[in-house]
């Protein structure tokens, strides 16, 4: 029977809506998180869609258990006031619920937020802008769970203190009070990702993926590999995985040691990686990627600029902004960022001087810098080709392949001979290079990771260091 309703409940709206029943539980729990995420709002429960007001049963527990449901599956937990209002045959029940100080408010594990009439689940960015700006912490502050001082890393710190120039005997308990790592015997996710034994226990998506491919498209793979591990781990890794897939040249100075040319500027590639490790956003669900192509290389960080900078900007100086502070301050420790937004005005720089062109690209919620070649003049080719041909002995395949004309050698003498300090991955991709190509061999071929095991030029490959 149609009813009306009872006097002070207003029409649907941003801070008001109706429900027909306690049967929709779940989305008044949504709205509660919608309410809690944007403006104080009241639910009433026991009116239909148009407007008719039925009233709801109300059983022995009914409110306790809508209140319960409520707290549990919200987060932060929302504690309602519920209340019956309208007459007594057709009670309605009153929800209201006021604005969270902590936002947005989860339901259901989703962030929802109150939009007109209607409730959002806002993109993940989005939920970790408000949760900024309402707490005024950044996403690395806040507490990693079940991280313990049984899972930092000692020598991770003690890396950490060679790179900012500290003594390598700096209590650890120090080094994560003064970095702000620890507190109330809680670690923060910035604790994790910079000294944990296994930061992707905590974090699986704190990854950087690096990959050559063949081509410009990202189809055929050359080299493929997932770096996981601290921060400074991941920045070693991946530059070592740039410097095994991109060209050297040789040129010739007329000095006894000939200058090492890289394609891409070293500085610019580190800052751009550096960049992508300090202010990605690490609750999303992507992974750095460093793609490698014929003609460009690229770095793709997941997570959007900040909404105080365009990529027209990143050309110019511009204020720094960064996603994660702790982050941010210990790599500014360690000297590998600085604290003045000229990060990208150092890559457009370092670019410059080696004819290579700079792109900001910023849209998908993912961040890409782009290194991309420019056409080089004929006759600067023609003498850069000259140079390496004239000293390709000089290039890391070459002073291999010269060392082994002699004897048989380990990878750690054949390391030495190239004028390494220590074996390494590159020592190992040119050395397995070499063997598939049949230009060497080992020594022992029935253990392959023998102690014992050392490598002889074939006679392909007498015959190709010869040529």
């Amino acid at each position: 029977m149609k009813q009306t309703l009872p006097k002070g409940i207003l029409p649907e709206s941003e801070t008001v809506e109706w429900k027909q029943s306690l049967g929709e539980w779940k989305e008044i729990v949504e709205t509660c998180a919608g309410f809690a995420s944007s403006r104080t709002g009241t639910i009433y429960v026991g009116i239909t869609p148009e407007g008719n007001c039925v009233g709801v049963e109300i059983g022995k527990g009914s409110l306790e258990d809508l209140a319960n449901k409520i707290k549990i599956n919200t987060d932060p937990q929302q504690f309602p006031s519920i209340t019956v209002a309208g007459s007594r045959t057709d009670p309605i029940i009153s929800i209201r619920v006021n604005q969270s100080l902590i936002k947005p408010v989860w339901a259901f594990g989703r962030p929802i937020k109150r939009v007109g009439r209607t409730n959002q689940v806002l993109r993940r960015d989005e939920a970790n802008r408000l949760m900024e700006i309402s707490t005024g912490h950044t996403w690395d502050a806040y507490v990693c769970e079940e991280f313990t001082n049984k899972d930092i890393n000692k020598k991770a710190v003690r890396e950490f203190l060679r790179r900012a120039g500290m003594k390598v005997s700096t209590p650890v308990d120090d080094v994560m009070k003064n970095l702000r790592l620890h507190s109330y015997n809680s670690y923060t996710n910035a604790a994790a990702l910079l000294f944990g034994k296994n930061p992707q226990r905590f974090q699986v998506e704190a990854q950087t993926k690096c990959a050559r491919f063949k081509g410009a498209t990202a189809i055929q793979f050359l080299d493929e590999r997932t770096f996981e591990g601290t921060i400074l781990e991941q920045l070693d890794n991946a530059m070592a995985f740039v410097t095994r897939n991109t060209r050297q040249a040789i040129v010739v100075t007329g000095k006894p040691a000939h200058d090492v040319v890289p394609e891409y500027p070293e500085e610019a590639v580190r800052e751009a990686i550096i960049n992508a490790l300090c202010h990605r956003d690490y609750a999303d669900a992507g992974t750095i990627q460093v793609r490698i192509f014929d003609d460009c290389l690229e770095v793709w960080n997941p997570g959007c600029l900040p909404h105080e900078l365009s990529v027209q900007s990143l050309y110019r100086q511009h204020r720094s902004c960064p996603r994660n502070i702790l982050l941010a301050n210990a790599l500014f420790r360690a000297r590998l960022i600085e604290h003045w937004g000229s990060g990208t005005l150092r890559i457009i720089e370092a670019c410059r001087q080696h004819n290579v062109k700079v792109e900001f690209e910023n849209e998908a919620n993912t961040f890409i810098i782009r290194l991309r070649q420019r056409p080089q003049p004929h006759s600067e080719l023609r003498t850069q080709v000259q140079s390496q041909v004239q000293s390709q002995v000089q290039s890391l395949i070459g002073r291999i392949l010269q060392a082994l004309t002699t004897e048989p050698l380990s990878k750690s003498a054949l390391a030495q001979k190239a004028g390494r300090k220590q074996r390494d991955g590159q020592i190992h991709a040119v050395v397995n290079s070499l063997l598939s190509k049949k230009l060497v061999e080992r020594t022992i071929p029935g253990k392959p990771n023998s102690r014992l095991q050392k490598y002889r030029l074939t006679a392909k490959g007498s015959a190709a260091f010869k040529k």
